[in-house]
């Protein structure tokens, strides 16, 4: 089957910063350095009008000085204009906060990895599912411009190798390498290739901490193909292989892609010449974050299915603990 270069359609956010009618009332719980980022971002939105940071650290005191926008402690003093909200707390928190805000009404845009267990990300999709509320889950990657100029191709794919490498950050003690990093890649895979996963092969160690810090995971999909995974945390990372995704594709075309230069390259063979695949073009107000909140934005005005649904959210943390039972000897 012959592999288009252009993006498909369907792939591309929904929405821009510059196209948004009736400003939605956001606010953002949770205001460590990712909270900031999207308070920040909510700002610049056109189509959102920040209301709030809720935060029990004074901290928050200046940056919501410095936004113009109030300081709240707790949710249950939200404001009744506010009517989608971030939550980028630690994971430990997210299932109580996401579902009392569902309960509410209120659309959410939860960062990732959705809860901390399986049952708790069940009874979010469910709620969400039951009270019509949107909830997308920050998989960031997937509105990443290597991605959305690759995700077509990269359901062709016989063979997969990515890499991803990245400093740990001390704020994220309750997860591992695996739900922390190679999480972005499962969802990136489960999204492309929209198959089951049905077999699975894992190992990986600790050398600096009481978590997993390094992981490589084999997976076999439903279709056939067959995708190695790295993920690692280390202080010495080179840029040039933070991460990256190769795929050989079912007629010999070789794609690769580079994450951290945004750059995409397709050979119809493996001894032909590279040819650049056309990226979706990001005006430089904006990024990842930016366009994922608008893309949530939209859901939320539309009253539309999220990019990143509570299911995919389910499907990629699945994925993850089936990779991270393999290692640490729990079976599949």
């Amino acid at each position: 089957m012959a592999v288009t270069r252009r993006m498909n359609a369907a792939f591309l956010p929904t929405a821009s910063v510059d196209r948004a009618p009736q400003p939605i009332g956001t606010a953002v719980i949770g205001v460590g350095y990712f909270g900031s980022l999207h308070a920040q971002k909510y700002m610049q939105l056109a189509g959102s009008r920040l209301v709030a940071l809720i935060d029990p650290d004074p901290l928050t005191l200046a940056l919501s000085e410095h936004l113009g926008v109030g300081w709240l402690q707790h949710i249950d003093d939200l404001p009744p204009e506010v009517r989608a909200v971030s939550v980028v707390t630690p994971v430990q928190s997210h299932f109580a906060l996401t579902k009392a805000l569902l309960e509410r009404g209120l659309d959410v845009l939860l960062e990732k990895p959705i809860t901390s267990t399986l049952e708790q990300a069940e009874t979010l999709c469910r709620l969400a599912e039951s009270t019509g509320c949107v909830l997308q889950i920050g998989h960031i990657e997937r509105f990443n411009p290597t991605f959305i100029a690759s995700r077509t191709a990269l359901a062709y794919a016989q063979r997969i190798h990515a890499i991803r490498a990245g400093k740990r950050v001390p704020r994220i003690d309750a997860v591992d390498v695996v739900t922390d990093l190679m999480i972005h890649d499962l969802d990136m895979l489960l999204a492309a290739l929209d198959c089951a996963v049905v077999a699975v092969s894992a190992t990986g160690h600790s050398c600096d901490h009481t978590v997993i810090d390094h992981a490589c995971a084999e997976l076999t999909f439903a279709n056939g193909c067959r995708a190695q995974l790295t993920a690692s945390w280390g202080d010495a990372v080179e840029k040039s292989s933070a991460h990256r995704i190769d795929a050989e594709l079912d007629r010999g075309e070789i794609w690769s892609l580079d994450f951290h230069q945004r750059t995409v390259w397709r050979k119809t063979s493996p001894s032909a010449t590279p040819v650049a695949v056309h990226l979706p073009h990001i005006a430089v107000n904006e990024d990842e974050l930016c366009v994922q909140l608008a893309a949530f934005l939209s859901a939320s005005r539309r009253r539309s299915t999220p990019q990143v649904t509570a299911r995919d959210g389910y499907a990629a943390l699945e994925l993850a603990y089936r990779i991270r039972n393999q290692i640490l000897g729990c079976g599949a």
